[in-house]
């Protein structure tokens, strides 16, 4: 099936430069604590150790998604199970990852702190309304491993809560690492048996300031 041009638009997102003359709401110093806190909370929820951010975030990513299987990685965001719980925990693999600045339990909320990371960020839009599936030749060609699918019942503008969004990060072809609502566990899968009943699907890659090629 064709599908028009405009939906599949590549989306660049230049890094964030922060006004270094506006004061932090936080004191500098209990800044590392928290973030210390975090760090020490995750490793002892899944045994792993947070990783430096640098130029490979997408390999990074792509990791800790496959070492986080079988986890229960939706905590710290104050929800009573992982029901809803697939942007907590993909904010969770993040940081595990290395990737500050993303925190939130909506998915929603989620693109947008993306968006405005201070690495930079791609937005590709892989699915925008039509059809009945996601289209394995269209996420074939612009996803890579370590990608934060965001999907949506309706635009991603909206606000999209509860069922009405979930998120994952891609592994290789049709792959994909997700929170499962029926169980709260971090689990792969393929693609097409979570995202298929959403209509608007968006690719995100982190670090990346040059469109795919067409």
């Amino acid at each position: 099936m064709h599908h028009p041009s405009r939906e599949h638009d590549v989306t660049l997102h230049p890094p964030v430069v922060h006004n270094k003359g506006m004061k932090s709401t936080l004191p500098n110093i209990i800044k590392p604590a928290l973030v210390a806190h975090l760090a020490i909370a995750l490793t002892t929820l899944t045994g792993l150790s947070v990783q430096a951010e640098d130029a490979s975030s997408s390999q990074k990513i792509h990791k800790v998604a496959q070492k986080c299987v079988d986890k229960e990685m939706w905590h710290g965001y104050g929800l009573p199970s992982g029901y809803f719980g697939c942007a907590a925990a993909v904010c969770n693999v993040l940081k595990l990852a290395g990737i500050d600045g993303v925190s939130t339990a909506l998915v929603t909320g989620m693109r947008k702190q993306l968006l405005q990371h201070k690495s930079g960020a791609m937005e590709m839009t892989i699915r925008n309304g039509q059809g009945r599936e996601i289209d394995n030749a269209t996420l074939l060609k612009y996803s890579h491993p370590g990608d934060i699918l965001l999907a949506f019942k309706q635009p991603p503008t909206k606000t999209n809560g509860g069922a009405n969004a979930h998120c994952g990060i891609m592994g290789s072809g049709t792959t994909v690492y997700s929170n499962y609502w029926n169980n709260g566990l971090w689990t792969k899968c393929d693609v097409h048996q979570m995202f298929d009943t959403y209509p608007y699907v968006r690719l995100v890659r982190l670090g990346v300031q040059t469109a795919p090629a067409k």
